[in-house]
């Protein structure tokens, strides 16, 4: 019983720390574009693919021109128009302002490709395809998602939806 209840006590705290992100983070909308919206095994789901996982160091401030992979970086965040994008990276987090934490997945003489624990959404079944037909070449939408930001860089997904645009 002892051990039931230390697991249920951990799912609980897991879930509270994931809900005060949404309720107190920062919301910021990012640009994407879905990737792959289905998996036979786990159902309609997207894959995202965001301008800021892809950063030319080159235009951003940058403490260093190259990140190992696997390493922690903080990527500021500023909103230009309806978005918000990158405009600093840094291995140290930051002591103020928006930014997000990643990791670097790769990075090559000014070019930084990170991730941010944002890449999969599952969406209600059969509506994957209906995401991606929109968004493809020619679509009249853009795939749009709402991410909550928390004073320490950790983001989670509020909403993603179909812009017209």
């Amino acid at each position: 019983i002892l051990i039931a209840c230390l697991w249920v006590a951990a799912a609980a705290g897991l879930i509270a720390s994931k809900q005060q992100i949404l309720k107190t983070g920062k919301t910021v909308v990012l640009e994407t574009q879905p990737v792959d919206p289905r998996d036979l095994l786990r159902g309609d789901y997207v894959v995202l693919s965001y301008k800021i996982s892809r950063l030319d160091l080159k235009g951003l401030k940058s403490e260093k021109q190259y990140y190992n992979n696997g390493e922690i970086v903080y990527v500021g965040l500023a909103p230009e128009g309806k978005y918000w994008k990158a405009v600093y990276v840094s291995s140290k987090k930051p002591g103020n302002g928006v930014f997000i934490k990643g990791r670097s997945m790769r990075s090559y003489t000014g070019i930084l490709q990170a991730t941010y624990g944002l890449e999969s959404y599952f969406v209600p079944e059969d509506t994957g395809r209906e995401l991606e037909r929109g968004t493809r070449r020619g679509g009249r939408e853009s795939l749009v998602v709402e991410a909550a930001v928390d004073a320490e860089g950790n983001a989670l997904i509020k909403r993603v939806y179909l812009e017209k645009r």
